[in-house]
């Protein structure tokens, strides 16, 4: 019979939560912002009277967290608390809805900009430099490496949202997410307050240029090493690389560990003019 220090650790487990992720897929948060949309237009509206529009009851889990999803893919935003709290659709998310030109290249880029939005998109988009491995992999990956773990019970529906997410938004893996947000959210180790998808800028491809990713591999004792870049390149971005380049080079060589038995070679400056 399990003491009562088990059971405890036990009803701990099943009741550890997951680090924080959309409760629907983009798709279906840019069906609720229409909704939104056709009732209150650009106006504001006081979250118990949002959730009817979703077909929730006032105060129902699904209705806070489908308003939850909508400002974590930066569709929505708040203002106010308790019964004075307010939401209002966002100018990513009014692009996305009234931008009704033939392959509008701003409308792409705002679907994509809002598919890594939520902070654990963004990390896992960064981490895996947007190329996912497969479910099992991924599932391994967020339950035993990611800080905080995913609960069991519930990364499997994590990973469905993210895929479907990804797939509607059509992101490659040419599209990035900038520098400048990495250093405020993603880190793909988790972090305590996550940052506010408004504003968030990213690097996408533009669908006018037909780019595609080569790949290099080098294959050493120690293992492969590969190389991915996307084509055509500016000049500039040649540069860019070419700098980059030397950088690394520079970082392997730190990295190097001498040859077994060997000593490190140390180098001694000397002043010759006491010789």
């Amino acid at each position: 019979m399990a003491d009562a220090a088990e059971v405890l650790a036990d009803d701990k487990r099943k009741r550890m939560r997951s680090p924080a992720y959309p409760f629907i897929n983009l798709e279906t948060a840019i069906r609720r912002a229409k909704e939104f949309y056709d009732m209150e237009g650009r106006n504001s509206a006081h979250l118990k009277v949002a959730v009817k529009h979703w077909d929730y009851e006032e105060r129902s889990s699904g209705g806070l967290q489908t308003a939850a999803a909508l400002m974590s893919f930066g569709l929505m935003r708040d203002e106010g608390t308790g019964d004075k709290r307010k939401l209002q659709l966002t100018p990513n998310a009014l692009r996305i809805l009234l931008d009704d030109m033939p392959d509008s290249v701003k409308r792409a880029e705002a679907i994509k900009q809002a598919a890594l939005a939520p902070k654990i998109h963004q990390e896992l988009w960064t981490r895996f430099a947007g190329n996912p491995p497969s479910d099992a992999a991924l599932k391994h990956t967020l339950i035993f490496d990611w800080i905080p773990p995913f609960n069991e019970n519930t990364v499997e529906s994590f990973i469905k949202e993210f895929r479907d997410t990804i797939a509607f938004a059509k992101l490659t893996p040419s599209d990035r997410v900038s520098a400048e947000a990495e250093d405020k959210g993603g880190s793909g180790k988790g972090r305590e307050n996550p940052v506010s998808p408004v504003g968030v800028e990213f690097t996408f491809a533009s669908p006018s240029l037909k780019t595609r990713m080569q790949e290099d591999v080098f294959s050493l004792t120690e293992g492969k090493v590969t190389f991915q870049w996307p084509t055509p390149l500016s000049a500039d971005s040649v540069q860019d690389l070419k700098d980059w380049l030397k950088i690394l080079e520079r970082k392997i060589a730190r990295a190097a560990t001498p040859p077994a038995g060997k000593p490190t070679t140390e180098i001694v400056a000397r002043d010759e003019s006491k010789n």
